[in-house]
């Protein structure tokens, strides 16, 4: 199986926003946050809208993840073990981006069990 690099991870842990692209049709990228667990990158859908990253993901559908100026192609799924991973990525959450207080919201917002539901990890391919 393949796996992130160390430089990716490091990428993806200093970065705020990470830029997506989901599906083959779609030039642009899209800012999304992404936490780091366990050498493996999570990603919550907020708006929960049936058009987004997320459910082109979730439709088998593979895309990219662009951190820097590295690009890496991805597929989506979703975590089989969530229930026991749903801790630990709410703590990357709030450590990553509580670091600014208007940021309470959002992060609060994430942890919340309809987006809980809609966590999606990304493998590269």
């Amino acid at each position: 199986m393949k796996k992130f690099s160390k430089a990716f991870l490091k990428c993806i842990n200093e970065t705020q926003i990470t830029s997506v692209r989901a599906g083959k049709d779609r030039a642009k990228f899209t800012g999304i946050w992404m936490v780091e667990v366990y050498g493996r990158i999570f990603a919550r859908s907020y708006n929960l809208s049936d058009r987004s990253w997320y459910t082109t993901f979730f439709n088998g559908e593979g895309g990219d993840i662009k951190c820097g100026k590295e690009i890496m192609p991805v597929k989506g799924v979703k975590p089989a073990d969530l229930n026991t991973i749903t801790e630990a990525i709410n703590k990357a959450y709030e450590k990553k981006y509580l670091v600014k207080s208007y940021n309470k919201k959002w992060v609060d917002g994430l942890t919340q069990s309809e987006r809980v539901e809609r966590t999606m990890e990304f493998i590269p391919v």
